[in-house]
């Protein structure tokens, strides 16, 4: 079994694969180290040009279509937010957003991140789930 002690020192010394790996599990598409050049290579957002670093709004992204996977640009995480597929998501049947039921347990579950945290809450009843939510948009104002 690998550590975690192991995969930090991997990830130290392949930052390349490391991130062609995360890439491939989120369905980027493409010339992998054509696009990691590129990455590497970027200092300022492609969209809004503000120099990028660290945490926050600075951080780098990867802008790719999520239908297709095709990498775009590399941008900040505010122009990546500003412009992320507005579709339906497949998974959501629910009609609500960040609402979607699990057939396996047979819940309702609502996701939203806040603040840096994840919130999830599961109910059986779908009209539950939706009192929460909605007391949660008046409560955190998001």
């Amino acid at each position: 079994m690998v550590t975690k002690e192991y995969m930090r020192e991997w990830v130290k010394k392949n930052p390349d694969k490391a991130a062609i790996t995360k890439w491939k599990q989120y369905g980027l598409v493409g010339d992998y180290q054509a696009i990691y050049k590129r990455y590497e290579a970027t200092k300022n957002c492609d969209l809004c040009g503000i120099e990028l670093f660290g945490r926050g709004g600075n951080k780098k992204c990867m802008e790719h279509c999520h239908k297709t996977g095709e990498f775009r640009n590399v941008v900040c995480s505010r122009c990546n937010c500003a412009k992320t597929d507005r579709t339906k998501q497949k998974t959501n049947t629910t009609g609500y957003k960040n609402i979607c039921y699990h057939k396996k347990d047979k819940t309702w579950v609502f996701r939203k991140q806040f603040k840096g945290k994840n919130i999830k809450v599961c109910r059986k009843n779908k009209i539950e789930l939706l009192c929460i939510k909605f007391a949660a948009i008046i409560l955190y104002r998001y």
